[in-house]
């Protein structure tokens, strides 16, 4: 790579054309076209929800105000994607040339994790080919046997319980604590799970060239089972929305394999606490504080993701929450810092959580509901509504195929779908969390849960679908519903049952643990 300063300039921040940077010509076909599919979605949602809403009017019915809400909500959604999505940056995969050998600290907090994961990991950081860097083991368990690993590799062991310290604010307070026992100009922080490439620092610090970039987030992977039944690997949020956010420097950190800068991190007072996981405020505070964050489009750490659904559920329950709780006490409309670009960016994670907890289930309910009542608002409408909401589903198809670059959305669809009671929760959960009031926070993969456990988490899921299968039957045995109106919304049955299944069956089986993480299995070295 060059190394005249300039390159580094127009290559990756000066303002210009798309197809002037790397990957803008080659990723201009599918760009032009997810624009052509976004404009058509949007004209036929716009159209069919004009219609709805005429429809409701006429009906006066109070269920139908309710699913146009829903439909609306979901069309908010879209216009967000189609917006913040229009755009991608790429960065080349050998990231940029370090010019200055920054010092870096590298923290990795741990609170009671298996030995052998604390073990690989640490394994790997000391074969990271960079310098200078010190390493700093931030044990809240205060296990000797972590103790006396992190020395016997020379690396820095901290403890707060051994200090005499509470565990206040979990992960982030772990972190602040780190921030005065070190002094390095950058940090990366790697959770206990992640285990490191040997040159993750080689290309990710060449973009602090720049004394505008805050931090750089790298891409996480993880070792996962045949077929990623949950969908931990996540490749629309990685492969497409991330690079998008880059472009509109809405960078959103996931908490390990992220560089922070410190003086960054000291304008902002250090960890953000009031949040459960301190991820996604750190790179909210930062880019509303006028720091710029970079993504980095390359796995440059392999770790663990929970592989049962309870894990699932506690997960992304903790996510969720601590999204929802930005939204409804601190959301990006309000935030002072943020462009109008940036705001859209932040605000389509919570929007999607919305839709999920909210929409959803309105959707699986409208159907039951025609069961029981004999009516529905479409009865008399069902060739036109199947008409505007079938051409509507169409062109919405061709747009995900476009926005999310060929990345398996239904696969996240059913999956959205699937946690449903998680997002439902987290929502509700969120308004009673004000700042001052913190939830409690839970290590992921601490425990294999039971038999019972197993079912109980699909109880919600199951529900619904017996629902679905039962219900057409015995409304037509009944008489409460004519035969033209159960056959029409048996077919949305279906499709609730269809999507919903693989959720359940995933659930359902025994939890597939991966072998143990080791980095010559992983990455060859």
């Amino acid at each position: 790579m060059s190394k005249n300063p300039l390159h580094f300039f127009r290559g990756d921040f000066r303002r210009q054309s798309p197809c002037r940077r790397y990957l803008g010509l080659e990723d201009r076909p599918r760009r032009l076209a997810a624009q052509v599919f976004s404009l058509l979605t949007l004209t036929l949602g716009g159209a069919y929800l004009i219609w709805l809403g005429a429809l409701v009017q006429r009906n006066q019915d109070g269920h139908g105000y309710l699913f146009w809400g829903a439909e609306a909500l979901v069309f908010l959604l879209l216009s967000i994607l189609a917006f913040d999505l229009r755009r991608l940056r790429h960065h080349r995969p050998e990231g940029l040339e370090v010019d200055t050998p920054w010092p870096v600290d590298i923290f990795v907090p741990c609170c009671g994790e298996p030995l052998e994961v604390i073990r690989t990991t640490l394994r790997a950081i000391s074969r990271i080919n960079y310098q200078p860097v010190q390493v700093y083991v931030l044990d809240d368990a205060g296990s000797p046997q972590v103790a006396f690993l992190a020395e016997s590799l020379g690396f820095h062991y901290c403890s707060r319980p051994l200090a005499g310290l509470s565990r206040q604010d979990s992960k982030s307070g772990n972190l602040n604590f780190a921030l005065h026992q070190s002094q390095g100009e950058l940090i990366l922080v790697l959770d206990a799970d992640q285990v490191p490439a040997p040159d993750i620092l080689s290309r990710l610090v060449g973009f602090f060239r720049r004394p505008e970039v805050g931090y750089v987030a790298s891409r996480q992977t993880f070792c996962l089972p045949e077929g990623d039944p949950f969908y931990n690997r996540d490749e629309i949020f990685y492969g497409a929305i991330q690079p998008a956010n880059d472009q509109a420097n809405a960078v959103m950190s996931c908490g390990s394999g992220v560089v922070y800068r410190r003086r960054a991190l000291a304008e902002i007072r250090g960890f953000p606490t009031w949040n459960i996981v301190e991820d996604f405020t750190t790179s909210y505070e930062l880019v509303s504080h006028g720091w710029r964050g970079i993504y980095f489009p390359y796995a440059l750490s392999r770790g663990l993701a929970p592989l049962s659904l309870h894990g699932v559920y506690r997960q992304r329950f903790q996510w969720s929450l601590d999204t929802m709780r930005l939204f409804f006490w601190d959301n990006p409309l309000k935030k002072s810092g943020l462009t109008w670009s940036q705001k859209l960016h932040f605000l389509l994670i919570m929007i999607s959580y919305l839709v999920g907890g909210l929409v959803f289930p309105v959707f699986y309910f409208m159907p039951l509901l025609s069961y029981w009542r004999g009516y529905s608002i479409f009865q008399g409408y069902e060739n036109q509504y199947l008409l505007w909401r079938g051409a509507y589903l169409v062109a919405m198809i061709f747009m995900f195929h476009y926005l999310f670059k060929g990345k398996d959305p239904f696969k996240q669809f059913k999956v959205l779908c699937g946690l449903f009671p998680v997002y439902a929760a987290a929502i509700f959960a969120a308004l009673l969390y004000p700042p001052g009031r913190k939830p409690p926070y839970y290590v992921n993969n601490s425990q294999i849960f039971s038999e019972f456990r197993r079912w109980w988490c699909v109880l919600p899921q199951l529900a619904v679908i017996s629902l679905h299968f039962a219900l057409p039957f015995h409304s037509l045995s009944m008489g409460w519903a004519p035969p033209k109106l159960i056959l029409f919304n048996a077919f949305f049955s279906g499709f609730i049952i269809y999507v919903l299944t693989d959720l359940v069956l995933a659930g359902l089986r025994e939890p597939q643990w991966p072998l143990a993480m080791d980095p010559r299995r992983i990455y060859g070295f």
